[in-house]
């Protein structure tokens, strides 16, 4: 099937909402920022690294919200978890948590939501196929920097990170930008959207 990712396309949720005053603004990133510590919390406290929710709600952002809203959201969500909010992994918080084990992947947040909104903003989210391409690059950057930096962080080799920060969650982590690409999928489906 042949078809042009068009570069004007909207985020799902600025397609049917404005937000363009800074009341709305701030009211959408205050929204996601929850929205990010609730599937924080949301995990199964596995060592090194928790397996959560995060990286799904990451790429869920990025669409809904575009690369620009999506980034300020995993930006104030870092900023308000270091003050000492329990919104990391397990209820943590505080300003050890971006530099323990798992910091790495909270960076990886941030390119993550930047790729998932940027691929919201040239449509990709709205075929199958390239939604799927989108929503993997975009979930395999956090791992990117999470596995990068735990080989920092505990003084080993990359394959050795690579064992304890990105093999465990492989089989769970596919499944969920796979998820990610049915749920964009079936809510532009649903709002009658007209795909090109």
């Amino acid at each position: 099937m042949n078809f042009t990712l068009s570069r004007t396309h909207q985020p799902y949720l600025l397609q049917y909402c404005s937000v363009v005053q800074w009341p709305r603004k701030l009211l959408v990133i205050t929204t996601g920022i929850l929205f990010m510590a609730l599937s924080a919390n949301i995990s199964i406290p596995l060592q090194p690294i928790p397996l959560s929710l995060q990286s799904l709600t990451v790429l869920l952002l990025g669409a809904f919200l575009g690369r620009r809203l999506a980034v300020l959201v995993m930006l104030g969500y870092l900023i308000l978890g270091a003050c000492g909010l329990p919104f990391f992994a397990g209820g943590h918080g505080g300003i050890n948590v971006l530099t323990s084990a798992s910091a790495g992947y909270l960076y990886g947040f941030i390119v993550s939501a930047y790729i998932a909104g940027l691929a919201a903003e040239r449509g990709y989210d709205r075929h199958f196929f390239s939604g799927l391409c989108a929503f993997a690059l975009a979930h395999q950057i956090i791992f990117f920097f999470g596995v990068a930096y735990l080989a920092f962080y505990l003084h080993t080799d990359i394959y050795h990170a690579l064992q304890l920060g990105y093999l465990p969650f492989a089989g769970f982590d596919l499944l969920k930008f796979f998820i990610a690409t049915l749920i964009m999928l079936s809510l532009w489906h649903c709002s009658g959207s007209k795909q090109h």
